[in-house]
Parts: C-alpha cells; structure tokens; sequence
C-alpha cells in the first residue's frame, strides 16, 4: 500500500457491529468467509460480495507473491472506484445512498 501512497500502518481489523449495518446503506464482503457469515442485513442495505484472491495465502517466490498482493490491491482499487461513480449516479438520480 505504501507504493501506492497509502498509508495502512495504524490499521486494523474490525468487527462490523449491529450499528454500523444499520447506518450502511451498502455492504461489501471480500472472502467467501465474510459472505458465508454475513448477517442479516434491514431492507435497503445493499449486499455485494467481491471474490477476490486473498494474497495472504499467496506461495511461490517473494517477487509472485508480491505481484498477488499489488494484483488484489489493485483490483479492489478499481472496484471501489467502480462503486463509488455507481453511488454517485444513484444519488444523482435521486437515489438513496447516504
């Protein structure tokens, strides 16, 4: 992340709690664990599941599997940007995204 500009060193996981779903308007999940476990979302919450590569489970040499990280940091950048002018246009349209 840090070649692209991004500083994550202060991040960390955290767990979705029942507020911050109530307050979402849409949910992305990346792993097929966090789309097998999601819970039940309130109607309006969009669901979308990204089945991206994890890179944490990447093998080969240190160069490979970099690459699977830049790939799938990469990929996740497009998507979002692909979401965000997707939200946009609803909300321009009148749509609900908050």
């Amino acid at each position: 992340m840090k070649e692209a500009g991004v500083d994550i060193s202060g991040q960390e996981s955290t767990r979705v709690t029942d507020a911050m779903i109530r307050n979402a308007d849409v949910l992305v999940t990346v792993c097929g664990h966090a789309d097998e476990h999601c819970p039940v979302l309130p109607s309006g919450v969009k669901k979308i599941h990204w089945p991206l590569t994890d890179p944490a489970k990447a093998t080969g040499t240190e160069d490979e599997i970099m690459a699977q990280f830049r790939a799938t940091r990469d990929e996740v950048k497009a998507r979002v940007r692909t979401l965000l002018d997707e939200l946009r246009g609803r909300r321009t349209a009148g749509g609900g995204a908050r």
